[in-house]
């Protein structure tokens, strides 16, 4: 009766927008073949700022979750500072790097330092989404109260503990 009438009962999450996640730039410091490791810096040394990071991969236009999505991460330690490109010695325990598979929930997580700023650029940890059928995704997550260019997408760091939170959900366009 209530379609006949023209009222049309929608589900809550039928109504949310799906947006794409906002591309961003690659930046110079990406490698690949990062470890597939959930825990970026494992010699995390005393007084560093823990970080832990959860998130969902979507896809358009339906905003269904993708599983199977590759997730490469990549970030500056708290100096501002990245591994494996210059002529150090990187100590393999805290590459700051990593490769994640989302979920059949399209849920991912990983465990790693609170980055650093450095000239010019906020606390940020690059992304690179891939999936099959969606086109690739170049991105970055931000996080709230820095410097430098206005990101266009943040996140607000919450304490948990000793440890810093951070969530960051990305919706990939079909290719």
């Amino acid at each position: 009766m209530l379609a006949a009438a023209g009222v049309l009962v929608v589900p809550a999450h039928a109504v949310a927008v799906c947006r794409p996640t906002p591309r961003d730039a690659l930046g110079p410091f990406y490698k690949s073949g990062a470890p597939a490791v959930a825990e970026l810096c494992a010699a995390a040394g005393k007084g560093a700022q823990r970080l832990t990071v959860t998130g969902r991969v979507t896809g358009l236009s339906d905003c269904r979750p993708l599983s199977d999505a590759r997730i490469e991460v990549w970030q500056a330690d708290a100096q501002g500072d990245y591994t494996m490109v210059g002529g150090t010695r990187d100590d393999p325990r805290c590459l700051l790097r990593a490769t994640l598979t989302s979920d059949r929930e399209g849920r991912y997580q990983y465990s790693t330092l609170l980055p650093g700023e450095y000239p010019g650029r906020p606390r940020h940890i690059h992304y690179r989404v891939t999936h099959a059928n969606y086109a690739e995704l170049v991105t970055q997550l931000y996080f709230d109260g820095g410097r430098g260019i206005a990101p266009p997408l943040t996140s607000t760091l919450k304490r948990d503990g000793d440890n810093w939170v951070a969530v960051f959900d990305i919706t990939l366009s079909r290719r």
